[in-house]
């Protein structure tokens, strides 16, 4: 009798469950299924924000509409927080691989915009790219596939906008702020500088520490011709 697929993956989880019993993936307590990241005291740490920022004073903006006095060149969107469970998520997200974590942050992310509230319909997806080596090492940019889950939900177009240059090493190892500006420098270029012209754009990335990367990337965007942007985040450090 031929099983259907329905009974198989039950019978494959299973087996998954006895060979590698599902782990919390932020306190390593047991959980009870292959299926779930996080036990229910981790999940609920998790904190969705309201609000955007000013990139430059950290100032909480209700809408696109309100003037920091500091005129940053973008607003910054940070779904969450860099505190648990949020660290240990990405961390397996970006160098793991493990399913199912680009839905469950990419969940995190349009629960944010819905709670915010903003009109997005002017605006065009883009993201942070990856030096095509690096890219090509790990098997992914976590940044696109964040950015096409989020212009597929919302309906929005998605439009590969920069291309990085440099192999730079990652920002985590750089010891302070001006080590990063320095290693993140003149290493995006635009793509097709027509299409940035004149277009709004939510640039997604997974995480928001110094600022120096999606800065770097919004300047380019910038002298380009894009006009509001949006810098989307998992969370900020």
């Amino acid at each position: 009798m031929l099983l259907s697929k329905e009974k198989i993956k039950r019978v494959a989880d299973f087996f998954l469950d006895i060979l590698f019993p599902p782990i919390c993936l932020n306190c390593r307590s047991s959980l009870p299924s292959q299926k779930l990241l996080l036990c229910p005291l981790c999940f609920e740490l998790l904190e969705i924000n309201s609000f955007l920022h000013c990139p430059e004073c950290g100032q909480r903006i209700v809408n696109l509409k309100f003037s920091c006095p500091h005129q940053a060149s973008f607003f910054l969107a940070a779904a969450s927080n860099y505190f648990p469970p949020i660290p240990a998520l990405i961390h397996y997200f970006k160098y793991k691989k493990l399913e199912g974590i680009s839905d469950f942050l990419s969940a995190l992310l349009i629960v944010y915009l819905k709670r915010i509230d903003l009109n997005l319909s002017s605006f065009y997806i883009t993201y942070i790219p990856l030096y095509w080596i690096k890219e090509k090492q790990r098997g992914f940019n976590q940044a696109q596939i964040l950015a096409e889950k989020i212009a597929n939900y919302f309906s929005l177009p998605l439009l590969r906008t920069l291309k990085r240059i440099k192999n730079t090493p990652s920002q985590a190892k750089s010891k302070n702020f001006q080590e990063r500006q320095k290693n993140i420098a003149n290493c995006f270029l635009p793509i097709n500088p027509s299409e940035i012209k004149g277009k709004n754009f939510i640039l997604i990335d997974d995480i928001y520490t110094s600022g120096s990367t999606i800065k770097e990337a919004v300047k380019v965007l910038k002298e380009n011709g894009a006009k509001k942007i949006i810098a989307l985040v998992v969370a900020k450090a």
